[in-house]
């Protein structure tokens, strides 16, 4: 009996670790089919969600989760991105220019070659910030 207890709190304490570290952690496919049809997912959730080369121009992301996203090369001209999540995303040659990034979270965010908000390219290897 008592190894029964212990092999059930293994299983919790391991279900446990892979909601803490986002291991097993999907983006929502209706959120994603929300976005690139509507342009409006406001807090969506689209961790890890593959959006490469996407045409999200004017799209209101506004606190969306995107963080570990791949939006390389997406077309994010005059999106509002304010309060989203892009920690660890990768925004390599994104188009940004004139999009709304007031309190997003870019922490580990690959920018090289982005096309920054005010229109200028960002250096190769800008990680959380546009240089």
């Amino acid at each position: 009996m008592a190894r029964k207890g212990l092999w059930l709190r293994s299983i919790v304490l391991g279900a446990v670790v892979l909601m803490a570290t986002g291991a097993g952690h999907t983006f929502d496919g209706n959120d994603v089919l929300k976005i690139k049809t509507t342009k409006r997912c406001r807090s969506c959730d689209l961790y890890a969600a593959e959006l490469a080369g996407a045409d999200l121009s004017g799209a209101d992301l506004n606190g969306a989760n995107l963080a570990g996203a791949n939006l390389a090369g997406a077309y994010l001209f005059n999106a509002d991105l304010s309060g989203a999540n892009l920690s660890g995303a990768d925004l390599t040659a994104a188009k940004l220019v004139d999009a709304k990034l007031a309190g997003a979270n870019l922490n580990s965010a690959r920018l090289a070659a982005a096309l920054w908000m005010d229109g200028r390219t960002c250096a190769p290897g800008s990680i959380g910030a546009c240089k």
